[in-house]
């Protein structure tokens, strides 16, 4: 799974329009509502976000795992008058170019060694009349042990 701090790290001088890693890429865990608020609140443009996943799912098979999830939102401004497709298609563009810093990654990478990549959702998103962009998600599938036995007591 993702963290800000490595997020930042991996985006921080690979991505042209992030001038200050610090301010620009940011998390949270409010969910939809959470997210658009803090993306207005902020008032800076592009501006990344990472959804911290706060639900999952189990399954045996084959083994045990545990299957998570984790959004980012790629959000920009629309200037007064401006063209909200032409940010959108912007958007796109910097949503793909993280998809590829991320996925350049070795295999001993432990925040991305569980990832999913044969499927990543997006989605356009819009916060309130002046943001829009994009989320994309991306899926981890950890293995776990969900054996049971005498002794085994949480």
């Amino acid at each position: 799974m993702l963290t800000l701090d490595y997020l930042r790290k991996r985006l921080n001088g690979h991505v042209a329009a992030i001038y200050n890693v610090k301010e620009q890429v940011i998390e949270s865990a409010g969910g939809f509502d959470g997210i658009v608020s803090l993306v207005q609140t902020k008032n800076i443009s592009p501006i990344f976000v990472l959804e911290n996943s706060e639900i999952g799912e189990f399954s045996f098979r084959p083994g045990g795992f545990d299957k998570t999830s984790q959004s980012i939102w790629v959000m920009k401004m629309v200037p007064k008058d401006g063209d909200r497709q032409k940010v959108q298609q912007e958007c796109f563009k910097l949503m793909k170019r993280i998809l590829s810093i991320l996925a350049i990654h070795d295999d001993d990478d432990e925040y991305l060694k569980d990832w999913e990549w044969d499927r990543i959702p997006w989605g356009v998103r819009n916060a309130g009349a002046n943001f829009t962009g994009y989320e994309f998600t991306l899926y981890f599938s950890e293995d776990t042990d969900l054996t049971y036995g005498p002794g085994t007591y949480c």
